[in-house]
């Protein structure tokens, strides 16, 4: 399938980043990245980030914040359930989680929803809790 004008090659796949901590200092090597992201036409989602990342740090990377929508799960609603809500309604370009540990038929539940949205998730997680 061929991507959309206006959209990336790598929607419908999921990308594992493994960070030494969730330091916020381990988090600006991605904000290139993230800003790379920010630029399509969709939504862009943030699910469970593990602390508040400071606004003008990420508007001065380039990130467009009136296209980020952050999601925190609750008692009805996990960090995986979100993500895989998230791809599946393929309103958001990029699906951004931090979900702690997640089992293999997890990621593959996650890889399945990107496909049916055309989305592209990301998952970041701790080394010690992979």
């Amino acid at each position: 399938v061929a991507p959309q004008p206006g959209h990336s090659g790598l929607a419908g796949n999921v990308t594992e980043i493994v960070l030494q901590s969730s330091d916020f200092l381990q988090m600006t090597m991605l904000l290139p990245l993230l800003a790379q992201l920010s630029n399509d036409d969709r939504w862009f989602a943030w699910i469970a980030p593990p602390a508040t990342l400071p606004k003008a740090l990420l508007e001065a990377a380039g990130i467009d914040l009136n296209k980020v929508m952050l999601l925190q799960p609750d008692q009805s609603h996990s960090t995986y359930q979100l993500a895989c809500q998230a791809l599946k309604a393929g309103t958001c370009h990029a699906v951004i989680s931090w979900p702690g540990s997640l089992s293999d038929a997890e990621l593959c539940g996650l890889e399945d929803a990107a496909q049916n949205g055309q989305s592209h998730g990301i998952v970041i997680r701790d080394r010690r809790l992979a």
